[in-house]
């Protein structure tokens, strides 16, 4: 997760984007991709709603996988 420096500094990134994208009228709260993870309880929602859309997929390892693999060998033994 983000320290609270890069969340505010993420924070204020889009609160810039959102205020100039709503010059027009038109609120754009609620209206990004990112929004959907949005929690506004939370300190710099904006920007903790980003990074928790923007994550890298995480990647695990079964150890399912593992086992066939040592049964396989075994077999051929």
């Amino acid at each position: 997760m983000a320290t609270i420096k890069q969340l505010e500094a993420k924070q204020s990134e889009l609160d810039i984007i959102k205020w100039t994208d709503s010059e027009n009228g038109t609120d754009m709260c609620g209206t990004y991709d990112y929004c959907e993870k949005c929690d506004k309880e939370k300190d710099f929602p904006c920007a903790r709603a980003y990074y928790a859309k923007n994550a890298p997929a995480k990647t695990t390892t079964t150890k399912t996988a593992t086992k066939t693999t040592a049964k396989k060998a075994t077999a051929k033994k």
